[in-house]
């Protein structure tokens, strides 16, 4: 690892150490006491001068809401209630003075379209005038009587707390009337106007006393005001915490009562003492970044990694520091919201599922100083990605987000339980921090369907989406193959078939050992009159040519191939196969030609340049190519010649050391050479000679 790579991770230290000293170490106010309760003291520690003890968040908001439930409800007496029930009675009146001559029931029309709805009967009283003024002054003075002395709804306490110009009065219910009680009062006191009185009970009586939300509000903060924020006092030279004795929660509360003193004393660290603080943060975050980016630079498949490639490496650990930052420190949420999994799934499907573990750890042990050196969340978050990354790498579900969201959610809610269980915590407890993780996880699968297939692309990988639109034979490098190099075309689909049907047969993937087929031998598109598949008079240009040289041109179909596949952005993984397909292996009809002309045969001339096969895919392709090539090359008479030719070739291969570097066993190659028997038999097998429509039987 260069010394860009390392500017790379100092640089990422910095920030990480930068985001510690803006926002957690704000929190953690001098001196700093990692004590938790449960834990046994080392040190004794005590009170350097006189403080109040505050109380715990817990319980002063326990407190305020045991006060603010005690607070009773404040009522007033509405004039409001009073002025439109007058205002009703006018409306009423007006329509009766408007029309003096009419009878009963030509009165009640009127009123009707007034939005009265009194029948003609309650009207009799309107045709006498002396009658009808006295009835309107009785009611009115009744309706000012009743509303002075109050008229309530709904109301089952005994009393309740009645508010005038700023002072209360408790006073019993008895003192005050229902709406029924006022009603019957009104008709027993005006007979005459009984009916009237029946039409109109909903508009002429209505509860006065009523609740009033903001006098309540505002009683609610005076009563908060007045809860003391404090209990007790510690006093200077006081023990608050002996050395080897357990620490209580009362004595966290003592503790960050002296750490809120300090605050409000402005008691500050020394230069020297925040220069340490940032120095181990930096080292320690130099540290944990190192071990990611060498894991990720050493124990990956791409041979050589740019500078940009450790750029999202890095990124992703600024993320999830960033989420802890707001979860924590900004928006003052429970911890378990942080979308931990996010860059560790994220790094599993991109790079491997033993990155990601790996990545997991780390991210964890950074995001540890942001969130207090809690433990609960980071068990959480530990045992739930983990456990989801082995059920990918088992279920190969490693693009199927919807799978690897319920996975998440069921690991972090299996752990969230067990350790729920073992502290006994209550069950509203246990539903809302499972629930917290479900949302976790749901912002984790968010991010990486976001994240994965931009890096996927940028980085060339080998997806599912990817290798399908390769198959496509509209693709510009299989028109030209097909164009201008008809045999090898023809040859690699055969390859293909091979290939994906051992593939198959032995757990690799088939879909990437067919699209590396196809494109294994692209490189034949520059010189192909050279290749006997596409001009069978070949042997007539290598005739002008010595053997080297031949040679040389056989095997730069391979770097040609690699040149083409990377202008044209085929992933790295098909370029692998592309790359390894002929190993280290030897070019033996022109490296014989050389020994025969006694010319020079030593050395890496006659030597494809390899690497040998790396991955299961590569090494498939390169059995199917050879044993496609010499079947197709010599005289089947049955299938005893094709399965010994499929022998012959695996065996040369294993003696010649080719599969040495691919994780392929003996078991895999014996289940190889039964897979390719059905398909080359189907190809190469003698058909039938039907006679002709003459001949007779």
């Amino acid at each position: 690892m260069n010394s860009k790579y390392l500017l790379i991770i100092i640089l990422t230290a910095f920030v990480l150490m930068g985001l510690y000293h803006v926002f957690a170490v704000g929190s953690f106010n001098y001196p700093e006491f990692r004590l938790k309760a449960g834990q046994v003291a080392e040190t004794e520690i005590i009170a350097p001068f006189d403080f109040p003890i505050l109380k715990s968040s817990q319980q002063l908001s326990a407190e305020q809401e045991e006060s603010i439930s005690a607070l009773p409800t404040p009522y007033l007496l509405s004039d409001d209630v009073l002025f439109e029930a007058f205002s009703s009675l006018d409306e009423v009146w007006e329509v009766i003075y408007r029309h003096p001559d009419l009878l009963a029931d030509q009165l009640s029309t009127e009123l009707g379209k007034a939005g009265f709805k009194i029948p003609g009967e309650a009207l009799k009283f309107a045709g006498n005038p002396k009658q009808r003024d006295l009835v309107y002054e009785k009611l009115r003075g009744q309706l000012n009587a009743l509303y002075s002395k109050g008229i309530y709804e709904d109301l089952k306490a005994d009393s309740l707390s009645l508010w005038s110009q700023g002072e209360e009065s408790r006073k019993p219910i008895s003192e005050f009337l229902s709406v029924d009680t006022a009603m019957d009062t009104l008709a027993s006191m005006i007979p005459e106007a009984a009916g009237l009185l029946s039409s109109l009970s909903g508009k002429l009586i209505k509860a006065n006393i009523l609740p009033n939300d903001e006098l309540k509000a505002e009683l609610s903060q005076r009563r908060l005001r007045e809860i003391p924020e404090t209990e007790g006092v510690v006093l200077q030279n006081e023990v608050i915490i002996r050395k080897n004795a357990r620490v209580a929660q009362s004595d966290i509360d003592k503790l960050e009562s002296l750490q809120a003193a300090y605050r409000n004393r402005n008691v500050r660290k020394t230069a020297f003492q925040q220069t340490m603080l940032a120095l181990g943060m930096l080292i320690y975050f130099f540290m944990i970044l190192l071990l990611a980016n060498h894991y990720f630079g050493v124990n990956t498949l791409e041979e050589k990694k740019s500078v940009n490639d450790f750029l999202p490496v890095n990124l992703g650990f600024v993320l999830v520091t960033v989420f802890a930052v707001l979860t924590n420190h900004v928006f003052s949420l429970n911890n378990l919201l942080i979308p931990f999994a996010l860059t560790a799934i994220a790094a599993a499907i991109l790079v491997s599922v033993d990155f990601g573990i790996l990545y997991s750890v780390c991210s964890m042990l950074i995001i540890s100083p942001f969130i207090n050196w809690e433990t609960y969340p980071p068990v959480i978050f530990i045992l739930g990605t983990i456990s989801t990354l082995v059920l990918i790498k088992r279920q190969k579900a490693h693009h199927e987000y919807l799978s690897i969201w319920f996975y998440l959610v069921i690991t972090s809610t299996s752990a969230n339980l067990a350790l729920s269980l073992y502290k006994s915590d209550p069950i509203n407890i246990i539903f809302r921090n499972i629930g917290f993780s479900v949302v976790s996880a749901a912002i984790s699968i968010m991010g990486i369907v976001m994240i994965v297939p931009y890096y996927e692309k940028k980085w060339n990988r080998a997806t599912k989406q990817t290798l399908l639109e390769l198959l496509d034979f509209n693709h510009p490098l299989l028109k030209k193959l097909a164009t201008s190099a008809v045999g090898t075309y023809h040859h690699s689909l055969i390859v293909g078939n091979l290939a994906e049907r051992a593939a198959e047969a032995i757990g690799a993937n088939p879909l990437l050992a067919r699209v590396g087929s196809y494109y294994h031998d692209i490189g034949k598109i520059i010189n192909t009159e050279i290749f006997t598949e596409n001009n069978e008079e070949s042997s007539d240009i290598h005739d002008g040519m010595t053997p080297d040289k031949s040679a040389n041109l056989i095997k730069n179909h391979v770097l040609e191939g690699v040149t083409m596949a990377k202008k044209y952005k085929i992933p790295q993984p098909v370029i692998d196969i592309i790359t390894q397909h002929h190993g280290t292996s030897t070019i033996r009809y022109f490296h014989d030609q050389a020994e025969k002309m006694k010319l020079p045969a030593e050395g890496d001339t006659y030597i494809y340049p390899g690497p040998r096969p790396q991955s299961k895919e590569a090494a498939l392709v390169m059995i199917a190519d050879i044993v496609e090539s010499t079947t197709k090359a010599k005289t089947i008479k049955d299938e005893k010649d094709i399965t010994k030719i499929i022998d012959d070739t695996v065996s040369r291969l294993i003696r010649e050391g080719q599969f040495d570097e691919a994780p392929i066993t003996m078991r895999d190659l014996a289940v190889v050479k039964e897979s390719m028997m059905p398909v080359l038999g189907s190809i190469y097998r003698k058909r039938l000679d039907y006679p002709d429509d003459n001949d007779k039987s």
